[in-house]
């Protein structure tokens, strides 16, 4: 076979399995048009992402009511750009695996020699050296890998975890400020009825200028407190939006939207319910267990690294005028200096270092999940006293001084100062409620919530699945 075609086949098998290279330009414009255009999915399905029975149950994803902490959530984790650029380094982590898995090159020597001082012909030697691996050198990088890849996928669910809390607790600032611009909505028109009540008691000369001068004061603070509150419940609003992934000023609804807040019972829990929802439920928790998988892995990759490489291949040489010889050569690195010391004492203090801070963010995280349930439950014993003392107090003394105004025996002074210890007491009792879910929200991600997502597959329509479940967690 002629010469140039041996190159050809040579050639062409050497650029088989190489890579071309295809630009993929950034559009700023239409990325930002891509992220304006985004909008609700429909027929889709939400799945709890730790069903208690083992069998997921799956809900159709409808906003038509309003939508659930279940389907913000789902919807958060599906589109969310923060979250899906930290699942694109995933392809980076699982190039490792690639890495890992392949040869190294072989090598080509060659020394060409010409006879000197009377000496004919020339001389050439030519050598192919393989690399082989240490032992267990392969495998321990591939579980090195492997490990790695696991610690992005954990990090990954991690960052899912806390996006999905987030985005609870988002939801729970809306449904805040909607509370609040209610309450300041009813104090308005209480202060608008006690202006007209003032205004009769003048025109029959039983008030002069300045009672209706306080009233009037009183009515303009309502409102300006109520032209706050919308620019906070605005905000809240925006903060939603960009939490789930959402552009500005998308009109989300929400279903527990125009409700009061709702207070849920917490059970009786020990202290051992709370570790072991710790060590089971924790995604960053697990992640760093990961992490610590990846130093061990990488100590008992840096001490395979101890043994001396070795080269192994054929090999020919000609001599002089028509002598060949074909052989084996071989070449062997010779550890006197170097065993790869540095990098084992590195890696080891790496593993300490890793195992040190899974310990530390075991601690704070049992201290931040105890802290938690001790607000709850303070809280929710402030909750039930206020309602039991409070309320009934502040009915009562409303509708009495309603009926002392009326009646002429309260002067507009003592009424509107009595109105603002109302007004004050019933803001405290909606900050305890605040405070109070506040509280369960953070005992509930420190405990690890479980959180929803988007099913994988859809679930065909069945009888059990055209009514959306709704359960406020």
């Amino acid at each position: 076979m002629p010469k140039p075609i041996i190159v050809g086949i040579a050639a062409c098998t050497l650029l088989a399995g190489c890579v071309s290279y295809s630009p993929r330009p950034l559009e700023p414009r239409a990325e930002l048009a891509a992220l304006n255009a985004r909008a609700l999915p429909l027929d889709r399905f939400v799945r709890t992402s730790t069903p208690a029975n083992g069998q997921p149950t799956d809900t159709r994803f409808d906003a038509s009511d309003g939508l659930s902490d279940r389907e913000l959530m789902a919807l958060a984790v599906s589109i969310n750009p923060d979250l899906q650029a930290a699942r694109a380094t995933l392809g980076e982590t699982e190039s490792l695996l690639v890495r890992a898995n392949t040869l190294p090159n072989p090598e080509v020597g060659a020394a060409l020699g010409a006879g000197i001082l009377g000496a004919g012909g020339f001389k050439l030697d030519t050598d192919l050296l393989f690399e082989i691996l240490r032992p267990g050198e392969r495998r321990a990088r591939v579980d090195a890998a492997n490990a790695t890849i696991a610690a992005s996928q954990a990090d990954i669910l991690f960052r899912e975890y806390e996006l999905a809390a987030r985005v609870r607790r988002a939801t729970f600032e809306v449904l805040v400020a909607e509370q609040t611009v209610t309450i300041l909505d009813q104090e308005e028109r209480l202060r608008n009825q006690a202006v007209e009540i003032v205004r009769r008691r003048r025109d029959i000369g039983e008030a002069n200028e300045l009672d209706i001068t306080s009233t009037e004061l009183e009515l303009l603070e309502i409102r300006r407190d109520i032209r706050l509150a919308h620019v906070d419940l605005d905000q809240t609003r925006l903060t939603l939006d960009r939490t789930v992934g959402l552009p500005p000023g998308f009109p989300l609804p929400l279903e527990q939207s125009g409700r009061s807040i709702d207070i849920p019972l917490v059970e009786n829990v020990s202290n051992a319910w709370v570790d072991e929802q710790i060590l089971d439920r924790r995604l960053d928790l697990k992640a760093r267990a990961t992490t610590y998988q990846v130093a061990e892995q990488e100590l008992r990759l840096a001490i395979s690294k101890q043994y001396p490489k070795l080269k192994i291949g054929p090999s020919f040489s000609h001599e002089g005028v028509s002598d060949n010889y074909l052989g084996i050569g071989a070449s062997i690195e010779v550890p006197i200096f170097d065993r790869n010391q540095g990098e084992i004492a590195e890696k080891t203090a790496t593993r300490d270092r890793v195992r040190a801070e899974y310990i530390a963010d075991l601690h704070r995280l049992q201290s931040d999940a105890m802290a938690a349930l001790s607000r709850v439950r303070a809280m929710r014993a402030e909750i039930d006293a206020q309602q039991q003392h409070l309320l009934p107090l502040l009915d009562r003394s409303q509708a009495l001084l309603r009926g002392a105004l009326e009646a002429k025996e309260l002067s507009v002074t003592d009424w509107v100062s009595a109105q603002q210890r109302g007004l004050r007491a019933r803001r405290a009792y909606l900050d305890t409620l605040v405070t109070y879910r506040r509280a369960l929200l953070e005992f509930e991600a420190a405990t690890g919530e479980p959180i929803a997502t988007f099913a994988p597959n859809e679930p065909p329509p069945s009888a059990g699945l055209t009514t959306p479940e709704r359960t406020t967690p």
